[in-house]
């Protein structure tokens, strides 16, 4: 089922099995998906258009830069919009951290069953009526 005004969301993950399953969760939730295997590729595609993602959804573990670095790179780059950390093995002080950065939500892989589609749902929610993604 096509949800009305889906969100356009930007994974970003060097594991592409995970890459993979947060696609087809997201699409078959509606959403407009687009992916990055590195942190770099990641911040390289908001700094074109900050306003285009309405949410992010990164691991912390990547290589050329890690998932702290997307988060201050994207909001230095202008990025108003949402982002889940999607992660294992998160230290307490890893936890603090993203709080400290203001991320949305930090969910735990392998997340239980829909819980990152729940998440969303809610994030969407307090965004309002994002604009139409266009065909």
């Amino acid at each position: 089922m096509i949800q009305p005004n889906p969100l356009r969301v930007l994974c970003a993950d060097d594991n592409v099995l995970v890459l993979d399953m947060l696609t087809k969760t997201l699409r078959s939730a509606g959403h407009h998906v687009e992916i990055a295997t590195d942190g770099r590729a990641a911040v390289t595609r908001v700094v074109q258009d900050p306003s285009y993602f309405h949410l992010i959804v990164t691991d912390t573990r990547m290589p050329r830069l890690d998932g702290f670095g997307v988060v201050q790179e994207a909001r230095s780059a202008g990025f108003q919009g949402k982002i889940i950390i999607f992660a294992n093995s998160l230290t307490s002080e890893d936890r603090q951290r993203y709080r400290e950065l203001r991320v949305d939500r930090v969910i735990d892989k392998p997340g239980k069953a829909g819980e990152l589609v729940g998440a969303v749902s809610e994030l969407k929610a307090s965004l309002g009526e994002p604009e139409r993604v266009a065909p």
